[in-house]
């Protein structure tokens, strides 16, 4: 098959690599569609974020497609069916406390399957995949949109970590399609209002296009005074971080939070952050890390 062999930073190279063959409880996905997630690029920009792997690597964790071919034992999806394809770089051991409660996104030997880390091969014509980890899709859902449910997993677990009632205002820093997704689940979750920070006009104008009326540039006005002019002066319940990279927004993150409040961090920031204890400490305000998705309520946060 052919597939994006990855040799460490912009060097991309198309090749020729075998066509996996489906196991027991294994399902081939022949890719159809697939989304460049922002910790792709961060191995894109800096090399030496490869994260150690060998190189040649293939790489793609958004991805959605047809099943090719299914392995001894598959009931749950056919061959010709339209899946959306959990990553696998999601995959828990299935017998630690973290999978058992459903957090397997926190299992110490994720993405590791008999000793040898796995992932999913998006960004080529065929993807391996573990039966379970892949889902039929609705007729309504077009291939182009099921390459982000990846994308709207991490938004319905943020959503998991931090639900809202009708008297909360959430503030989304970062108008990228993991803000906008995050911003949706927020709004659906029953939010007051929903508020989004952005340095570019053309990103905020994709959030107006879906509804959303509270859009602050914040390289244009000063942030805090527009959370705070549209909170009431309370500032947010929740502030979803979802920037992360080199972008100098944490601190923004803190100032804005409310009293009580929550900043959850969806973003993964390419360097340390800056905390000031004291501030947050005065507010009783919590940051909370997420990290992918796994299971609300036994059922799979991809399906939600």
């Amino acid at each position: 098959m052919k597939a994006a062999l990855f040799y460490g930073g912009k060097d991309i190279r198309v090749g020729e690599v075998p066509t996996p063959k489906p196991g027991p409880g294994e399902v081939l996905v022949r890719v159809l569609a697939a989304g460049i997630c922002g910790s792709d690029l961060h191995g894109y920009r800096d090399p030496s974020r490869a994260m150690g792997r060998e190189v040649p690597y293939l790489s793609g964790h958004e991805l959605a497609g047809v099943v090719a071919e299914v392995g001894e034992g598959v009931t749950n999806v056919k061959v010709g069916q339209r899946v959306g394809v959990e990553p696998g770089h999601l995959l828990g051991c299935g017998h630690c406390r973290f999978c058992l409660r459903g957090d397997y996104q926190l299992c110490p030997e994720i993405g590791i399957v008999n000793g040898k880390r796995v992932h999913s091969t998006g960004f080529a014509e065929y993807s391996l995949e573990k039966a379970h980890k892949v889902f039929p899709l609705p007729d309504h859902v077009v291939m182009e949109e099921a390459g982000f449910l990846d994308v709207y997993a991490c938004a319905v677990h943020a959503l998991h970590l931090a639900p809202v009632t009708p008297s909360d205002y959430v503030v989304v820093q970062g108008a990228g399609p993991i803000g906008l997704t995050a911003a949706e689940l927020f709004r659906l979750g029953g939010a007051k209002d929903v508020i989004i920070l952005d340095v570019l006009d053309s990103s905020l104008e994709a959030a107006k296009k879906m509804g959303f009326t509270s859009l602050v540039n914040s390289a244009k006005v000063d942030p805090v005074e527009a959370v705070m002019d549209l909170t009431e002066g309370y500032g947010a319940t929740v502030v979803v971080e979802a920037v992360g990279g080199n972008a100098p927004t944490f601190e923004t993150d803190c100032k804005i939070v409310g009293r009580g409040g929550q900043v959850l961090v969806i973003g993964m920031f390419a360097k340390p952050q800056s905390l000031d204890m004291r501030l947050l400490q005065r507010k009783e305000a919590m940051v909370h890390l997420a990290w992918s998705y796994g299971l609300w309520n036994g059922v799979p946060e991809f399906k939600i």
